[in-house]
């Protein structure tokens, strides 16, 4: 649903309060002159003691009760006069379900259920990318624990394979097959067979496997409205969790990947915060990997001095009349890093891929992305949020990551 109205001071209420890019939202609007609040459903979050948020609300888990979650956010909206309502994490798919609860109530900045589904699901992105003529990685659907088998003689996957979930985030259960030194041995074959058993591939829970890409890996994250990019930031992912989020970024010039970011946007007239994981080979080609169509740790790259990030989001008309789009500052100094982590992930990795200098200079050169002197409390709140994710995922029995969006992730459910 596309921003249309242009106002000097709106009402925002802001949901995925738990994450990093909520605050640095939260910030970034209400440094523009807009009033923000935020909705979660869990006890702990960062915005719920920053200062750029006005109220915080406890609303039901979008995946216990999706109904009822829906239903709190129109209440606020209603009670509070809401201008815009932007989802942040996944809980904005159960939004995008019930776009129309919405109606003559507030607008919301995500695009129908339908067209969020075909780019979150794994392959159906792929096949979509595919369609508009754009350059894909070799990519099959899996829906049973052997159906990746044959693919070790297919020419396509000679380099490898990834096998991860069709709905999945953080890259926490992705395996990776790298054939180019021999192919597997049987007892190898049957230990990913049974990873997939385990982990009940089916029709209703696909999987998918896709070729072992291999060059540098880079994120993007953009702003569109209906086709057209209003912000848009490009970063190298040289330090995460794992193998799966990034915790430090640092702003790049990349235009091969601009463009295509803006050939898909165009082509499909998305609407809405979108971002790619790319892999660019050392003959520069570009290849996908996967979509997340929601608010990523590229907006952390958006200073709050100029306001560009907001007005991309808000109140486009001005960017889109004169053909300009958002980008970050590119001076030195302008990375962003999650410190906890950069000091626990970030140094590990650093130790043992001998990156040590590398990391010194991303330490020294980036900003922190929860941190700041004005609004100091969220820096506290981050070890509380922690804390509570430790006793969910001690109960769960889930990774720290899986169990920090055990109540709002989707995976495919109507």
């Amino acid at each position: 649903m596309t921003t249309s109205a242009d106002s000097d001071s709106l009402s925002i209420l802001i949901t995925g309060g738990r994450s990093p890019a909520a605050l640095e939202l939260s910030r970034l609007f209400q440094a523009a002159g807009h009033r923000v609040y935020a909705a979660e459903s869990i006890p702990y979050h960062l915005c719920r003691v920053s200062r750029s948020v006005e109220r915080s609300f406890t609303v039901p888990a979008p995946i216990g009760d999706p109904s009822g979650y829906v239903q709190s956010l129109r209440k606020i909206a209603e009670e509070h006069d809401i201008d815009v309502l932007i989802p942040v994490c996944e809980e904005i798919f159960y939004i995008s379900r019930e776009l129309d609860r919405f109606d003559g109530v507030c607008r919301v900045f995500a695009t129908p259920i339908d067209e969020l589904e075909r780019v979150h699901h794994k392959e159906k992105f792929i096949r979509f990318a595919e369609r508009m003529g754009l350059p894909v990685p070799a990519t099959v659907l899996i829906e049973f624990p052997e159906s990746w088998l044959p693919l070790l003689e297919d020419s396509r996957f000679g380099e490898g394979l990834v096998l991860k979930p069709a709905y999945s985030r953080f890259a926490s259960r992705t395996l990776f097959m790298d054939l180019s030194r021999g192919s597997l041995s049987a007892e190898q074959r049957q230990h990913f067979v049974r990873k997939l058993e385990n982990a009940k591939a089916s029709p209703t829970l696909p999987w998918v496997a896709q070729e072992l890409l291999r060059g540098e890996e880079w994120c993007t994250y953009s702003v569109a409205h209906d086709g057209v990019i209003t912000a848009h930031a490009a970063y190298r992912s040289r330090f995460r969790a794992g193998r799966g989020a990034s915790i430090h970024y640092e702003p790049a010039i990349q235009p091969q990947l601009f463009e295509w970011v803006r050939n898909f946007i165009s082509r499909s007239s998305f609407t809405g915060q979108i971002a790619f994981d790319f892999m660019v080979s050392p003959e520069g080609a570009v290849m996908p990997m996967e979509c997340n169509p929601r608010a990523t740790s590229g907006v952390h790259l958006f200073g709050s001095s100029d306001g560009s990030l907001a007005e991309a989001l808000l109140t486009p008309s001005g960017l889109i009349a004169n053909g300009r789009i958002a980008t970050p500052s590119e001076i030195a100094g302008s990375g962003a890093m999650l410190t906890a982590a950069m000091l626990s992930f970030g140094l590990t990795q650093a130790v043992r891929q001998r990156m040590l200098r590398e990391w010194q200079r991303a330490y020294r050169s980036s900003r922190d992305v929860v941190f700041r002197r004005e609004d100091p409390k969220p820096f506290a709140e981050q070890f509380r949020l922690l804390a509570w994710t430790r006793r969910v995922a001690r109960r769960r029995g889930f990774s720290l990551q899986e169990a920090s969006t055990s109540d709002i992730e989707w995976n495919g459910e109507r």
